[in-house]
């Protein structure tokens, strides 16, 4: 497809992208228990909106051409830094996603660790329910991860798994405040002890919990302190776009001290251009996200924002309270806004399926046998669910019923037997191995792509029913899932499924 010989009219381009509209989940409807943080608040949202649109077209690589954006994101910063008891010295950047602000600390402590020891290959050890996106900043920066075990009970980080894991080439250990699978908090100042012991940089990963856990806190919640009040800790992340309720594309992250910003930077000044100085890793962006951000924080206030809280709070305990009257299992300990649970009574995804059925959008998660974590179920809670909580419950136990007398199927026994003959678990693969492997993953895939499709039922669209792919990520080694995986999203997107 190329550009339409003949222009669209407005109403025609409106009527277009009102149809591919149709094809996403309602962000708003209060049915997401995903990555929609939706506060309920309308005059917010039209209010973030017409923020958004103010500042879209202006330009954040060069604030001497536009100089407000520049005012919104000290102020938010500000905010920010106020919320994590941060001192004088204290600076940050406004980044575009969680994952983002995760490769500025990354990268700044990569540089910390090679100014000290020299270039040698620096090593993250961070828990293994840690997000993913510090695997991807490892792997883009030429750097190892470490994922080590949790406490098996209460699923949050063991200080003593990360003692145990700390090599001369720790560069830099992270904490989750809280981890997404489970919602549970890592003990934060145990972490800052053992990294200011060794003398490595600290990183909290407050994506989720930055803007909501000190709320949660001032409301009587037993939330630990994870902030820079903790001599250890060397910087914090934290996401807008979550539970300040900003507009998708919004985080922060802040440093205890301004040099340790610098190594976060990207300045050149060696060609004949205009100085390039970039605090983040893009370039060209907009500054909508930043307006919308300040509008938030600014339209609701201390005031809006706890009033938002409590609401989240009564609908993550009736929910909690809930789950556990039919007989699911907790994960861990419920202190922040994500719920977790588990069931040996149902299969899971066949469950997470039946509720799509009933418009509700949940997270199945795989888990880790042989760290004895086990499959579950991810609810993020947002205010907006204290009006849907009531219907949520009765749909789920519905569900629940119907799915128990559903005998297990075919496709359970196949992939788990298809797990077996691959006869791998999660890190058998050495590099040796994947490199074997790759050599001839192109010359494979390009025989056999289309066959894979056509067995994950992604030959014409995306598969309402993800049981079937979900028990293949629960059986098959992860080495090899992602390899198919990265196979069929980019065939997902080049056909527009």
């Amino acid at each position: 497809m190329g550009l339409p010989e003949k222009p669209y009219t407005q109403a025609e381009v409106i009527e277009k992208l009102g149809e591919y509209a149709k094809l996403d989940a309602d962000p708003y409807s209060g049915k997401l228990f995903t990555v929609a943080f939706e506060s309920g608040v309308e005059e917010l949202r039209k209010l973030s909106h017409q923020a958004f649109s103010m500042f879209m077209d202006k330009n954040f690589l060069d604030f001497t051409e536009f100089r407000g954006p520049i005012r919104l994101e000290k102020e938010v910063i500000d905010i920010a830094k106020s919320m994590m008891n941060a001192g004088e010295e204290a600076v940050g950047t406004f980044t575009f996603g969680g994952t983002e602000s995760v490769f500025l600390a990354v990268k700044a402590a990569r540089d910390q660790f090679f100014i000290k020891k020299g270039f040698q290959i620096p090593e993250i050890v961070m828990p293994v329910t840690g997000h993913p996106c510090y695997e991807k900043a490892a792997e883009y920066m030429g750097m190892n991860l470490i994922r080590v075990s949790i406490n098996e009970e209460t699923l949050e980080g063991d200080p003593e798994a990360i003692r145990a894991a700390i090599t001369e080439n720790t560069a830099m250990i992270v904490g989750s405040v809280p981890n997404w699978p489970f919602g549970t908090l890592d003990p934060i100042e145990e972490f800052a002890r053992i990294a200011e012991e060794n003398g490595i940089w600290f990183h909290v990963d407050a994506c989720v919990g930055g803007f909501i856990l000190p709320l949660l806190r001032k409301l009587g919640e037993p939330i630990p302190v994870f902030d820079f009040t903790i001599p250890g800790v060397s910087s914090i992340s934290m996401d807008p776009h979550k539970f300040a309720y900003s507009s998708i594309g919004a985080s922060v992250v802040l440093f205890r001290k301004g040099f340790s910003k610098m190594l976060s930077q990207y300045v050149n000044m060696r060609w004949p251009g205009y100085p390039i100085v970039n605090p983040g890793v893009l370039s060209s962006r907009s500054a909508g996200p930043v307006a919308a951000t300040w509008a938030a924080l600014h339209f609701l206030g201390e005031q809006g924002y706890l009033d938002l809280a409590r609401r989240l709070l009564q609908a993550r305990n009736q929910i909690t309270d809930g789950l556990i009257k039919m007989g699911f299992k907790i994960i861990g300990r419920p202190r922040s806004p994500i719920v977790a649970f588990t069931s040996d009574e149902v299969n899971l995804f066949t469950l997470s399926d039946a509720l799509l059925d009933k418009g509700w959008y949940v997270n199945p998660q795989r888990g880790i046998a042989n760290m004895n974590i086990p499959r579950s179920i991810h609810l993020t809670v947002t205010p907006i669910h204290d009006r849907m909580a009531t219907q949520f419950l009765k749909d789920l136990e519905e569900t629940k019923s119907e799915v128990a007398k559903v005998p297990p199927s075919e496709i359970e026994g196949m992939a788990k037997g298809f797990g077996m003959i691959m006869g791998m678990t999660a890190g058998d693969m050495d590099y040796e191995a994947m490199r074997q492997i790759m050599g001839k993953v192109e010359e494979n895939l390009a025989l056999y792509g289309p066959e894979l499709l056509k067995a994950f039922g992604m030959e014409d669209e995306m598969p309402q029913e993800m049981a079937l792919l979900n028990e293949l990520f629960d059986s098959i080694p992860p080495e090899i899932m992602e390899l198919l995986v990265n196979y069929v999203v980019i065939e997902i997107f080049r056909k527009g499924l």
